[in-house]
């Protein structure tokens, strides 16, 4: 650091960044009254224990499931659960125009009965399961060959906890065939919910998580923004020949979709912006045959994005770092955010201080994030080259993944 100014200068930068921690721990003065430590939340949605999350479940890992979305397979068994919907449903393309889903879940032990139907593992959902350190739970997966490189090396060279119908000693009854849908054997592969934390038990994979995708909430719920967006409509790219669209409800304050052959609802949306290549591989079916499949690969290259709730949208942008997801609220500077967490201390400490036994406002937080060479920074550089991570309104959350390059869009109005 070049001078004290700026070490110090830097160090309560860091202290700001959550209000619901010790303030000034560390900074030099002495934090009285102190915040309590905030309980434990779900990571995906927010949820509190007095909103229905088991808090023993922030010592599991996140679980994953692919599940198709072809016609033939809506509408999908356990989307639209009443108690136990995904806390994250990603939709994304795979190949020949059609999309896929990935279903993200904090805690395992609360799934539907019936989850499906589940399909094969392509690298793009695979790859954006482990942001979350997830267990991968689906049935089949693409091969490489040639210039594609499928869901089988990336299982291998990532080494991901994953469970595969096609090579599971099913001990559990985890998966079977649903008998009632006049559909193709492929479209009624299910799992069954309650057999998923024994049969993960069972396959003896770490139980602790890493480092993982951790959403920022929050505490008070507000708009995204002033712009309204209550129509909201996703095309994936000039490829896929179907889109995703949401229609704002206010009674309930929920965005609905009916494009699953269900009423689906979600607090928030967030389109995120990728670019993606078109991979041809031939012999699909395998060795002397003919056919070929075209395979959509994401590059996970971060860029723009929007984020919708409350009826109203903002403008975002995201990026990966250090393995995981981060969403960035480019509206608010760093310094503006550091103001706004002074402001909110010195708030809260008098409403503390006029009575003993209140409890620290529940104001929004904003986190600062500083590069890591930031020690080689003058204090004016450091509040330069810092981010806001964008909060979002508590609940569950629905992402379309887009390409940037091959002709996807988002509209709103």
């Amino acid at each position: 650091m070049k001078n004290n100014k700026s070490k110090r200068f830097l160090v309560m930068l860091l202290c700001f960044t959550m209000i619901g921690t010790t303030l000034f721990a560390g900074c030099g003065k002495i934090a009285e009254p102190e915040e309590p430590e905030p309980a434990p939340a779900n990571s995906l949605t927010g949820a509190t224990a007095e909103e229905g999350y088991d808090e023993a479940a922030g010592e599991r890992r996140v679980a994953a499931f692919v599940v198709e979305n072809a016609p033939d397979a809506r509408p999908q068994w356990g989307l639209d659960d009443p108690e136990y919907s995904p806390d994250i449903v990603l939709q994304g393309e795979v190949e020949g125009g059609i999309t896929r889903t990935l279903w993200l879940y904090a805690d395992y032990e609360k799934l539907p009965e019936i989850i499906g139907p589940t399909r094969s593992a392509r690298p793009p959902f695979v790859k954006f399961s482990e942001l979350f350190d997830s267990i991968f739970i689906h049935w089949g997966m693409s091969h490489s060959k040639g210039d594609y490189t499928g869901a089988s090396t990336v299982f291998k060279k990532d080494k991901v906890d994953h469970i595969n119908q096609m090579t599971f000693n099913d001990e559990e009854g985890l998966f079977g065939r649903d008998q009632t849908r006049g559909t193709a054997v492929e479209h009624r592969g299910i799992i069954y919910g309650d057999k998923v934390a024994a049969s993960i038990k069972n396959e003896g994979f770490r139980s602790t998580p890493n480092e993982y995708t951790k959403l920022n909430f929050n505490k008070i719920e507000e708009p995204a923004s002033e712009t309204a967006a209550t129509q909201v409509g996703v095309t994936y790219s000039s490829k896929a020949f179907e889109g995703t669209y949401w229609t704002y409800d206010e009674s309930d304050g929920l965005y609905h979709c009916s494009d699953f052959e269900n009423d689906f609802t979600r607090e928030n949306l967030l389109v995120l912006t990728d670019d993606t290549e078109y991979i041809t591989k031939e012999g699909y079916q395998g060795p002397g045959s003919s056919g070929s499949v075209t395979y959509c690969d994401y590059k996970f290259a971060g860029g723009k994005g929007k984020y919708f709730s409350k009826g109203t949208v903002k403008d975002i942008e995201w990026q990966i770092k250090d393995g995981q997801l981060e969403l960035i609220d480019p509206s608010i500077d760093a310094a503006t955010a550091q103001a706004a967490n002074d402001e909110n201390f010195e708030a809260a400490k008098e409403v503390v201080k006029a009575d003993e036994d209140a409890e620290w406002p529940a104001y929004n937080k904003y986190v600062i994030v500083s590069p890591e060479d930031a020690e080689d920074m003058e204090e004016e550089e450091v509040l330069a080259n810092s981010y806001v991570l964008l909060n979002m309104n508590k609940g569950k959350t629905w992402i379309g993944w887009i390409s940037g390059n091959n002709g996807g869009s988002v509209s709103s109005k």
